[in-house]
């Protein structure tokens, strides 16, 4: 009662007419900072188009997304943002404005898990999350393939590696690739389900340390989920940038994912990923299981336990997004060979930088994946506020590289010096970011890298490259990767 009292008697107070100004004075006060500040702070980020109120700009959502934002681009300048489902986007096209947001400002801007990608993984793994458990399995992984990686190459000659279980598997199915393309006399391949497989079994090595039990139509089956849900989900789309609040529901109620549409990416996940769980708790409880391949690497690691929940999701990322964007630049290796994009002479290997041309081209995953600005950041001289989603556009910067180098050598994509058949590194432009850069770029980025190019030097020193009758699939260019509209070649023997 006497604190009622108390109340009645505050509010007779402040409210008679000769002292009501103590209430609106501050108030007015207060409402006319916040008004100044937000309008000061809109003044500060970067410039980019305006949409509808919370649904904001809707034009860069849908089937040709990818390249509305590529214009947007064009058009306002290297850092842009726009509103998208209450949040502010903020894309960056320019490499030195991404270097700095990679590097200088690296404790401000954190991966961000968009809502499908976040469904799928269940806060588990390090491809979509940037907390401690994420750092520690992302080191626990980088040591692991150190350990197991394919030597580095002269040609086609691995020099001397310790751990040969990776480099014998990755020799055995070059071999067999080349025996492949010498059968099919010069006649169209589509090479995509060829490369799948291949890297599955190298990869599958890799993280087993056993060769794989499953047939080749399994793998097949298996490849074409991730393939799928790749190419289907894009990040500038409407279910992917929903609050991440609706993540609970999401996960336990399937009609909630046929609403808004994720279900057929929820499903295909789930058949792959079963998969690979009954075959991590089969390694797991194996007694005699390799102890010199990455999942041991996980298991038998003291410093720091790795859950089982944890182990499942990493061999999902190393099984599925490691072969498919290692699958892709084989692809796009085959493509930049066969439409002379990419000139070798006779005689000469396959080389890093080639593999530069090729990144620049390819640009596999062109939006690298979403991060977030944990705190009030500036990049390019612009206001990027907490909570903004940050894209980094490698695409973009590939192409200004390409464009770049052009203008050096028009007669060439990627001018190195030349000189006896070798092909010192020239750094006419800044390196390529093939798979995003700092202290998130893919840790299997250089597993990948040697993969590729024994791979390519083992068709290279027997066969010519060219493109075979193709129908481009342009559906499928506004996913997470880019894959090439070429798929089918015809590789002649060389006389």
């Amino acid at each position: 009662m006497a604190i009622a009292a108390w109340i009645g008697e505050v509010q007779k107070f402040f409210t008679s007419d000769d002292r009501k100004w103590f209430v609106i004075v501050p108030v007015g006060l207060y409402a006319t900072y916040k008004l100044f500040r937000t309008c000061y702070r809109e003044s500060q980020l970067p410039p980019g188009p305006r949409g509808w109120p919370w649904l904001g700009y809707t034009k860069c959502l849908g089937s040709d997304a990818f390249k509305k934002v590529q214009l947007l681009c064009k058009q306002y300048g290297p850092i842009i943002s726009f509103r998208v489902c209450g949040k502010l986007v903020v894309v960056i096209s320019d490499e030195e404005i991404i270097r700095e947001a990679a590097f200088k400002t690296r404790t401000l801007i954190g991966r961000y898990p968009v809502l499908t990608n976040h469904i799928l993984a269940k806060r588990y793994g390090i491809s979509n999350y940037d907390g401690e458990n994420a750092i520690n399995l992302r080191r626990i992984l980088v040591r692991g393939i150190h350990q197991i990686l394919p030597d580095a190459t002269r040609g086609i000659n691995p020099t001397h590696c310790p751990n040969t279980v990776v480099d014998d598997k990755l020799k055995v199915e070059c071999d067999n690739l080349v025996q492949f393309l010498r059968q099919s006399n010069g006649e169209p391949i589509k090479v995509n389900p060829i490369f799948r497989r291949m890297v599955w079994h190298v990869v599958w090595k890799a993280a087993f340390g056993t060769d794989c039990p499953l047939d080749d139509d399994k793998i097949t089956e298996l490849l074409e989920c991730v393939a799928e849900n790749n190419s289907q989900n894009g990040p500038f789309q409407f279910k992917q940038l929903l609050p991440n609040a609706l993540f609970p529901i999401l996960v336990r109620s399937q009609i909630a994912r046929k609403i808004l549409g994720v279900h057929e990416i929820w499903d295909r996940y789930e058949r792959l990923t079963s998969v690979l769980t009954q075959a991590v708790t089969e390694f797991r409880s194996s007694p005699n299981r390799n102890t010199e391949c990455l999942l041991s690497v996980f298991l038998d690691n003291k410093d720091y336990p790795v859950s089982e929940n944890d182990a499942n999701r990493l061999a999902f990322e190393i099984m599925a997004a490691g072969v498919d964007t290692t699958t892709l630049t084989l692809i796009w290796c085959c493509y930049s060979l066969a439409t002379g994009k990419l000139n070798l002479k006779p005689g000469e290997p396959f080389t890093e930088s080639d593999l530069e041309v090729v990144h620049r081209l390819a640009s596999v995953v062109p939006m690298a994946l979403p991060h977030y600005a944990r705190f009030d950041s500036h990049l390019g001289g612009y206001l990027v506020p907490k909570g903004s989603l940050v894209f980094y556009n490698v695409y973009a910067v590939h192409q200004t590289q390409l464009r770049s180098l052009a203008e050096k050598n028009p007669a060439a994509v990627c001018p190195f010096a030349n000189q006896d058949n070798r092909k010192p590194k020239v750094h006419v432009c800044g390196s390529p970011l093939p798979f995003s850069v700092g202290s998130r770029a893919c840790p299997g980025f250089m597993f990948a890298t040697r993969v590729i190019i024994r791979v390519i030097n083992s068709i290279v020193e027997e066969f010519e490259i060219f493109e075979g009758p193709n129908q481009p699939d342009l559906t499928k260019l506004n996913g997470l990767t880019r894959p090439p509209v070429t798929e089918s070649y015809q590789f002649a023997t060389k006389n």
